[in-house]
């Protein structure tokens, strides 16, 4: 039940935003002007924002000492952000089962892995985003200081659930094996410093894609803003698309960006208009270039798609 009300607060966030902007279409439709080049300036920036997420979760993976190519999880991710859109987050663990079928990776340090990509995805967001409200718009509007109190509460989340020490698990049973390797992937992720500093730098890196295609849409709609305002904008982007409320943070992402355009002094009609082009981008992507690459996949391992026994040690 929970899983179908998740889909249908998503439907109806997205229907009221669209709704919203039908009734006052008359003031915001002069803005729409995707010109071919603009088109393709906005898939430029979106795969290589996928790319450099692909090669994220690659470098990721070799500190369980896996080395898949780049190809196959350039795939994956793609696959992955199109079953997302399914319940119960299943491109995520369609990612778990398959990493475990073809690689050994145990869902216990796939856990890890993915809650350190969450966390250092957040994490970069949150210090751009906050370091750019405090220097260049100077928490001079209350909406622009309870969104750098939110970037600071994730960021304190995220940095503690990185660094806070865990105690020592022992035990037999399913559960306080489980436990161990859950801190046995916690200690393997963060016990190299570098490798850390890499993966944030490439987390970073993630988030500034999806400002750089906020940034071309904003630029189309001949709007004038602060170009670290993007950075701002692709942070609150990318702190949501995580969130996992909705089925690919449908509704929630939009709505948070058009209040977080809000947040910078841009017109709230303006926010929403270009947070719906933006998911309008991300949704052609999944179900082209995500659909190939879900196809590939299955055509390749069939019985990946198939469900399988959880095994809780694991």
């Amino acid at each position: 039940m929970t899983r179908w009300l998740k889909n249908f607060l998503g439907i109806v966030i997205i229907g009221l935003l669209l709704w919203y902007l039908a009734k006052h279409w008359d003031s915001v439709k002069g803005l729409v002007n995707l010109k071919l080049s603009t088109i393709i300036y906005l898939f430029v920036a979106m795969t290589v924002g996928v790319v450099v997420g692909s090669y994220t979760i690659q470098h990721l993976m070799a500190t369980f000492g896996i080395r898949p190519g780049f190809g196959e999880m350039f795939h994956l991710h793609n696959a992955t952000i199109l079953l997302n859109y399914m319940p119960m987050k299943f491109g995520t663990l369609y990612r778990a089962n398959y990493l475990k079928r073809h690689y050994g990776l145990i869902y216990a340090h796939f856990t890890v892995l993915f809650i350190y990509l969450l966390l250092l995805m957040t994490t970069a967001a949150a210090v751009v985003g906050l370091i750019v409200l405090l220097t260049v718009y100077r928490l001079n509007r209350y909406e622009t200081f309870l969104l750098a109190i939110i970037f600071l509460a994730v960021l304190v989340f995220s940095v503690a659930l990185i660094f806070i020490p865990l105690p020592a698990i022992k035990g037999t049973n399913k559960l306080t094996i489980t436990l161990h390797n859950l801190a046995q992937g916690r200690k393997m992720m963060t016990e190299n410093k570098f490798d850390l500093c890499v993966n944030m730098l490439l987390a970073t890196g993630c988030f500034l894609s999806s400002s750089v295609q906020l940034a071309i849409i904003y630029h189309s709609m001949g709007q004038n803003v602060h170009p670290a305002g993007y950075l701002v904008l692709g942070a609150v982007a990318y702190v949501t698309m995580f969130l996992g409320i909705t089925p690919g943070s449908l509704g929630l992402r939009e709505l948070a960006l058009a209040l977080g355009a809000v947040a910078l002094g841009i017109d709230f009609n303006v926010g929403s208009l270009a947070a719906v082009i933006d998911r309008a981008v991300f949704l052609v992507w999944s179900f082209t270039i995500c659909i190939a690459s879900t196809l590939y996949l299955w055509y390749k391992s069939p019985q990946d798609f198939k469900k399988t026994e959880t095994d809780a040690v694991s």
